[in-house]
């Protein structure tokens, strides 16, 4: 699905949005809120950087952004990022939350993110690295090139699957745990006690996945 196709509507809901900028502008802080008012499924599509996500309560979501702009080249400066922030889109009971491809060339991203339970929770990134615990929802993950290092509450997860086209792809903590190793690929799937899928991907690196008894964990 072409999220840049999907038309950017203003929300009927709480957002707010503060940037802090050193004084060269290629370095800020952003901090937004999302309301989830009838909301069931979220999107994130972070392109590049590193996640950390965090289970929250609530009605919103809460996002950090730390951005800085990198050189182009060596003998440049540094690129001026003032104008980039997240982009949001509703519809229906989805909301989509990105950042637009153009804005993620020469900057480095951290992600902090305080995320409810909602029913499906769907995260994208193209180059990065994902930590995160989930409780009571339906989870897909995918990454491009990176890792991912995730925790899910046991009595929460239904099927739970991870894969590797290259790489390592590991589950530990679940029942009927099979592992398919072919090549340079690797698959595992296994079962906790909910009913949650859980679907975990990454095109090359490694994806990690614990069932624990804990509700949640603390990275």
């Amino acid at each position: 699905m072409n999220r840049l196709n999907l038309s950017v509507i203003a929300l009927a809901t709480t957002l707010f949005a503060s940037a802090t900028f050193a004084d060269d502008e290629t370095y800020v802080t952003q901090h937004y809120s999302f309301s989830l008012d009838d909301i069931d499924e979220v999107y994130i599509d972070g392109g590049i950087g590193e996640m950390e996500v965090i289970h929250s309560d609530g009605d919103e979501i809460n996002i950090e952004l730390e951005i800085e702009g990198k050189r182009r080249f060596w003998i440049m400066n540094k690129r001026d990022i003032s104008d980039l922030e997240l982009v949001q889109s509703k519809r229906g009971d989805t909301l989509r939350i990105s950042l637009n491809e153009d804005d993620i060339e020469h900057v480095d991203i951290h992600w902090r993110i305080e995320l409810p339970s909602v029913a499906h929770t769907h995260f994208n990134l193209g180059v990065g690295k994902i930590t995160g615990e989930f409780a009571d929802t339906e989870l897909e993950l995918d990454i491009g090139v990176g890792a991912a290092d995730i925790a899910i509450a046991r009595n929460g997860a239904g099927r739970v699957e991870t894969s590797a086209g290259v790489g390592s792809a590991e589950l530990h903590g679940a029942s009927n745990v099979v592992n398919k190793r072919v090549m340079i690929s690797e698959e595992t799937y296994g079962y906790g006690e909910g009913k949650h899928h859980m679907e975990l991907n990454v095109g090359v690196g490694e994806v990690k996945v614990r069932l624990t008894d804990n509700a949640l964990v603390s990275f």
